[in-house]
């Protein structure tokens, strides 16, 4: 009959401290060791921890069966390969993976519910939702907790980089919109991800283009002028200008409005209008509701006339705010005060964007544009 094993603290006598001789099977490391302790309290400490783990493991040879042991021996040899990870790591890892997979839902239904969600914000950001809704279309019917980054990177891999960074930013939103409400574990979208676009300095529309610009709108298609004056003379974004309200602008007063719900900030702000804006819109007889109904569809390809006759084929969008911000900064010299009405957050950006781009007297020839004949000309816009 073996012996009962006993645990027993003994005093070291060449390093003068308590010892404690565990044997193989009470061992993490299944060897056997021993251990020092400075005081006897603690070498008590860990001979109670001991005992505990020796009569757990003789009720689990008294409760499992051969099979449940012999499965458990394959578990650890399988985990041989990686031996920082226990056999209770990866049962617990495992199991989180069935319960997310359980709680998950279908990538399809979660860009429902994300656009659900999103429903309130502009007509752009929806829009980038279903271009990215579209473009993932064959991992529809797959959980979102099964994504890999591999697969994103499948399907997105032959865009260029510009568009490609802006799907992922919508992506990972999506994704951590379904991380909040539970639907994945881990976002599969990381910022290395992101390829690298070298920013390029902007390109600031010469004055004469932009008074041709201007004035063969008021030519061709008065009713788009309104439109191109907001982002002209007012700094204001393409997505923010035409969701403003003729309301919104204050002749009287010489304000433009930018109402918080339509800002991609979030934030309303007041825009001072120059005299030769005050000037072009004295053209106008104001209406009610929006400045322009247009579908986007019908409105691109109405400003595409305009500005292939006007300005010539080749335009990037925003390039009358960019012209505004560099000829604002440039003729006003406070940057305060540009980054104020043109809705800016990030001083420093604004700065390496736009200082030093145009000289005081292009600056000066921008804010003199006006109409040609404006004060014997005047368009006439329905009201309701």
């Amino acid at each position: 009959m073996a012996r009962p094993l006993k645990l027993k603290a003994c005093k070291d006598p060449g390093s003068r401290k308590w010892r404690v001789n565990v044997i193989a099977s009470l061992s993490p490391s299944g060897r056997r060791e021993r251990r020092f302790f400075d005081t006897l309290e603690a070498a008590n400490a860990c001979i109670e921890e001991l005992k505990a783990r020796r009569d757990n493991l003789a009720a689990v040879n008294r409760t499992l069966s051969p099979t449940q042991l012999l499965d458990a021996a394959a578990a650890l040899d399988v985990l041989s390969d990686y031996p920082e990870t226990t056999l209770l790591e990866a049962v617990r890892g495992y199991l989180g993976i069935i319960k997310a997979r359980a709680s998950s839902i279908t990538l399809g239904e979660l860009f429902k519910c994300f656009f659900e969600a999103k429903k309130h914000k502009s007509k752009v950001y929806l829009r980038d939702i279903k271009w990215v809704s579209d473009r993932l279309a064959p991992l529809h019917a797959q959980l979102v907790s099964d994504i890999t980054r591999r697969e994103l990177a499948t399907l997105l891999g032959t865009l260029p980089d510009s568009s490609r960074n802006n799907m992922l930013r919508t992506l990972r939103a999506l994704f951590r919109y379904g991380h909040d409400l539970g639907y994945l574990q881990e976002v599969p979208v990381r910022r290395n991800d992101f390829a690298p676009v070298k920013r390029t300095q902007v390109e600031v529309l010469p004055v004469g283009k932009i008074r041709r610009l201007l004035n063969t709108a008021l030519e061709h298609d008065p009713v788009l002028l309104p439109l191109l004056l907001i982002e002209t003379f007012c700094g204001v974004r393409p997505a923010e200008a035409v969701r403003i309200l003729w309301s919104d602008i204050d002749l009287l007063r010489g304000r433009l409005t930018v109402r918080a719900a339509i800002s991609k900030t979030g934030t309303a702000r007041s825009i001072e209008l120059a005299p030769c804006a005050l000037a072009w819109f004295g053209l106008f007889a104001p209406g009610e509701g929006p400045i322009i109904t247009d579908s986007e569809s019908h409105l691109r390809a109405r400003l595409r006339k305009v500005r292939y006759h006007g300005a010539g084929a080749c335009w990037t969008p925003g390039s009358l705010r960019d012209a505004f911000c560099s000829y604002h900064l440039a003729y006003y010299g406070s940057i305060d005060r540009m980054i104020t009405e043109a809705g800016h957050t990030d001083l420093r950006t604004s700065k390496d964007h736009y200082l030093g781009l145009v000289s005081p007297e292009q600056a000066a020839e921008f804010w003199n544009i006006l109409p040609l004949g404006h004060s014997t000309k005047v368009v006439q816009f329905a009201t309701g």
